[in-house]
């Protein structure tokens, strides 16, 4: 069941699992050399420490100069008395210039510069202060190291971001997949938009991506069913003298004969009486197939001749059930196409003259968004309560389920999975995206 959907859900979940493997495996190659960087840092702020002071190493005097001082100290050694005579002779006073010469030199100075002065003399400008490349190294070490450092907090945090340009691609090949699945456009363009918001940006522990994703889908789905909730016969079923009356519609072949027979089951199991109306007319050997499956069940079928009116049997079908007090008449139709416009003008007057309580549409999961297309048009001509799935547990795909709450905006009331009369289930939301998402 469902088989074509649930893989390509799973397949799109386990994709986002290997997509964050992936970036875990980087992180990890990223973060190694990251770490022997860190470890020669040291190394490299004693290298650089001098130049971030701005000092010059010293330097020792010339070699050249070094000789020359060695051959000096010689000649010195060689010439003794020479050197004795000079010391001897006391050093002669110089005889500095009179202040008045020195105050006419001024003068003079000033006139031949046109300056008044040491103050009008430009002052030397100080070199600007250069950065030093230290500085400009850490800028350049918190501009590249900005992304690292974010993936370190992550990692430390132990949770990732999930990127839009990581996932867009699968989320595309997911609505691809869900057409494959009969999972109608528009509700497909749904999910995929809706997963979208949730995912992308959201920051989830590392190794729970694939839960996160899978989870988010569960939610959008549960969310899709619960819109349209949908009921038990029991719920809509009153306690008045009339009977309650319930009309079955659909296409030809859907399982409207063996499913009314399951519904007859299910009632009288809950503790109503109940009577059928063969009201299909048209097609042959429909009464003798109702008939049988009442006497199965334990229903009085109520017929009238072949291709006689089908409201005129209803009505008295629901006379019946008013002189023997019966609690519901189920009503059977002649499936018909949306398409055919006297069938469907025949379900109009059918319906203005019974007013059935409760109308159910019954049509074959399988059948793909066509079906889709009948239901919406049928509740467009008569109004419809709900609808019940068919042959469930032949459905590859699991699309059309989808679907109906999507486009059609109807619960679905019930669902068959085989050809017994206890083969019909009341449709769980929690337990179909279980089975979808299994």
């Amino acid at each position: 069941m469902f088989d074509l959907l649930k893989k390509k859900f799973s397949g799109f979940v386990d994709k986002i699992k290997g997509k964050e493997e992936e970036t875990e495996e980087l992180q990890e190659k990223t973060e190694k050399p990251a770490e022997a960087e860190k470890s020669m840092a040291p190394e490299k702020q004693k290298a650089t420490e001098p130049e971030k002071k701005g000092e010059k190493p010293a330097e020792g005097p010339p070699q050249k100069e070094v000789e020359e001082e060695a051959a000096a100290k010689e000649e010195v050694k060689e010439k003794p008395g020479a050197e004795e005579k000079k010391k001897e002779e006391p050093p002669k006073e110089k005889e500095g210039p009179r202040p008045e010469e020195k105050q006419e030199e001024k003068k003079a100075a000033e006139k031949a510069t046109g300056e008044k002065g040491p103050e009008a003399m430009p002052k030397e400008k100080k070199p600007a202060k250069e950065e030093g490349p230290g500085k400009r190294e850490d800028e350049l070490k918190k501009k590249v190291k900005k992304g690292f450092l974010s993936k370190v907090t992550e990692t430390i945090r132990g949770e990732s971001e999930i990127k839009e340009n990581e996932v867009s691609e699968l989320i595309e090949e997911l609505e691809l997949g869900m057409l494959e699945s009969d999972v109608a456009l528009p509700v497909a363009e749904e999910i995929k938009e809706e997963l979208r918001k949730r995912i992308i940006g959201a920051k989830v522990k590392r190794g729970e991506t694939a839960v996160f994703v899978r989870d988010s889908l569960k939610e959008i789905l549960l969310k899709m069913f619960r819109e349209n909730p949908g009921f038990e016969f029991s719920e809509k079923i009153g306690g008045g003298k009339e009977p309650n009356k319930i009309m079955v519609v659909g296409p030809n072949g859907a399982g409207k004969t063996t499913t009314i027979a399951k519904m007859v089951r299910l009632l009288k199991e809950e503790g109503y009486s109940v009577c059928i109306a063969a009201s299909d007319t048209f097609r042959a050997a429909a009464v003798e197939q109702l008939v049988h499956h009442g006497e199965k069940v334990g229903a009085k079928v109520i017929y009238g001749a072949y291709g006689a009116d089908p409201t005129s049997i209803a009505f008295d079908a629901v006379n019946y059930a008013k002189s023997n007090k019966v609690d519901i008449v189920i009503i059977d139709t002649a499936g018909r196409q949306e398409t055919n416009i006297n069938l469907l003008n025949q379900l109009r007057k059918m319906d203005r003259i019974i007013s059935p309580d409760i109308k159910v549409y019954v049509g074959e999961s399988i059948a793909g968004n066509a079906m889709v297309e009948q239901i919406t048009k049928f509740k467009e001509e008569i109004g419809l309560d709900g609808v019940i799935l068919t042959k469930l547990d032949c459905d590859a795909k699991g699309g059309t389920l989808i679907s109906v709450f999507g486009v059609a905006k109807l619960p679905v009331l019930y669902v068959g999975v085989g050809q017994g009369y206890k083969d019909m289930k009341k449709f769980v939301p929690e337990e179909i995206v279980e089975e979808i998402l299994s």
